[in-house]
């Protein structure tokens, strides 16, 4: 992603689906419990329901405005699998009762942009009543089935009776239901996580999932977040403090670390458009990076692409009072799984530059509440990090191709990792590596490395790239080196 005439463009789309996204998860998220009334609107003279059909042995009826078997067809498909993922594998409860099914109503003309779940009362852990209703203008038969599927994971959740004044019912319920339409949700993340700052109750409908998901991924899976719907069902207690809770006596961090580790992974899997929070070297250097603390919930975010003539690297020093905050550094050569790089009060770190395209800065908020005034981090620029002096050679020998290669100094270096690329007879290129040579814990000295590789297949052209990796874990190209062994 580079600099283009459509950055304003994408800017604008950005904002508006922003504000889309936030007026969307205010509307579920206010009060997760089921609206009354689903019987005047379905019965509304405005709606010309077609003779309701059962699917599912009688435990879903849909009414829809149109013939659409495509529609029933998908949607018994897909209710099936989730239905047996939900309460078969993952054991939540089934919000119904025998005999009271669920109700899906379709409708096919403009009903004011209804999405809703409804219902005339919870009783012992069953919805009473209960009826899935959509507003299908415009939707296709895969987003309707998929609104029909977070609605009823929706169910699911409320039908436990646990008090959620938060976003985080219509989050667990994304959650639930990733497997459909992941492309869609990556769309949407993408727009969302571009943002300078992410407001992760009013962004939820975009981003909820991730936040659950990093959950999940700490604390055991879908049981351990229905074990804090059990617990919030039977305490009478509020959902995100137990939630939280469940994170940290797993995690073994406060609650709030949640936030920080949920936008770390997002950042490291998803790619946003830079321009909306791009920051640039001179704005880093005089201060520009505010270490404090944004509010509970809340994500500060900064993304640096280095240039060309860029410092080798850059040394970062946190404030002491500076907030939880993470770096994702991404390369250039897209083939390496991106790094990310922890930063807490009063701690310094370096990152090299050298074959990095990008940057993203999260600093994450916390219970404690927003800081009053702005803690610029410290940036400075640095050459010879993390070696410097760094001469290379590469020939093709009879015992293999050599590489190798001396240092003048080094510091920060924990080794150098070499992969190797090869083109293949049909045009493909093979990658293999890396193979890992430690460093020398003599930085101060001038060192020589070799790499010999009695692998290599006669009369083969190979390219050889080192990386030297820091003591972080983080990466820095250090050079390339192509050669055509012997036949």
């Amino acid at each position: 992603m580079r600099r283009t005439e459509r950055e304003g463009i994408a800017s604008k789309i950005l904002t508006c689906s922003v504000l889309c996204a936030g007026v969307a998860a205010f509307a579920l998220a206010a009060d997760p419990r089921p609206e009354p009334g689903g019987q005047a609107w379905s019965e509304s003279a405005y709606r010309n329901f077609l003779a309701p059909q059962a699917i599912l042995g009688g435990r879903f009826v849909v009414s829809d405005e149109a013939r659409d078997p495509g529609l029933t067809a998908a949607l018994a498909q897909d209710m099936r699998a989730l239905q047996g993922q939900l309460h078969e594998a993952d054991d939540w409860r089934v919000p119904f009762a025998d005999g009271d099914p669920l109700h899906v109503y379709v409708a096919r003309k403009e009903a004011g942009g209804v999405r809703r779940l409804a219902a005339r009362s919870i009783e012992r852990g069953r919805l009473v009543g209960a009826s899935i209703q959509i507003d299908a203008t415009g939707m296709s038969d895969e987003e309707i089935v998929r609104e029909i599927a977070r609605l009823y994971a929706v169910a699911t959740l409320t039908a436990y009776g646990a008090p959620d004044s938060s976003f985080l019912t219509t989050a667990a319920a994304d959650y639930l239901t990733a497997g459909i339409q992941p492309e869609q949700d990556r769309e949407e993340a993408l727009l969302a996580a571009a943002a300078p700052g992410i407001d992760l109750p009013s962004q939820s409908a975009a981003l909820g999932r991730f936040y659950v998901d990093e959950f999940a991924r700490a604390a055991g899976g879908s049981a351990a977040l229905r074990a804090v719907w059990e617990k919030a069902a039977e305490s009478g207690q509020e959902v995100l403090p137990l939630f939280l809770k469940a994170y940290s006596d797993s995690a073994g961090e406060p609650g709030d670390g949640l936030l920080l580790r949920f936008a770390a992974r997002l950042y490291a899997s998803l790619e946003p458009e830079p321009s909306p929070s791009r920051i640039g070297l001179l704005d880093l250097l005089n201060g520009g990076l505010d270490a404090s603390s944004p509010p509970a919930f809340v994500l500060r975010h900064r993304a640096y692409l280095p240039a060309p003539d860029a410092p080798t690297a850059l040394r970062i020093g946190w404030p002491e009072q500076g907030a939880a905050a993470a770096a994702v550094v991404r390369y250039r050569d897209t083939a390496l799984a991106p790094d990310v790089i922890f930063f807490a009060a009063g701690e310094e770190r370096t990152i090299p530059l050298a074959g990095v395209a990008r940057l993203d800065w999260l600093i994450a908020g916390s219970a404690a509440g927003p800081a009053t005034t702005r803690l610029p981090a410290s940036l400075e620029g640095l050459s010879g990090f993390p070696y410097s002096g760094l001469v290379a050679h590469a020939s093709a020998r009879e015992d293999g191709p050599r590489v190798w290669w001396t240092t003048a100094s080094h510091r920060g270096l924990a080794g150098w990792a070499i992969f190797r690329e090869e083109v293949l007879s049909d045009g493909r290129v093979a990658r293999t590596g890396p193979e890992i040579l430690p460093a020398s814990d003599r930085g101060t000295e001038s060192l020589q490395y070799v790499f010999v590789d009695p692998a290599a297949s006669a009369g083969t052209f190979y390219r050889y790239t080192v990386w030297a990796v820091t003591e972080d874990g983080t990466l820095a190209r250090a050079f390339a080196a192509t050669l055509r062994t012997a036949d």
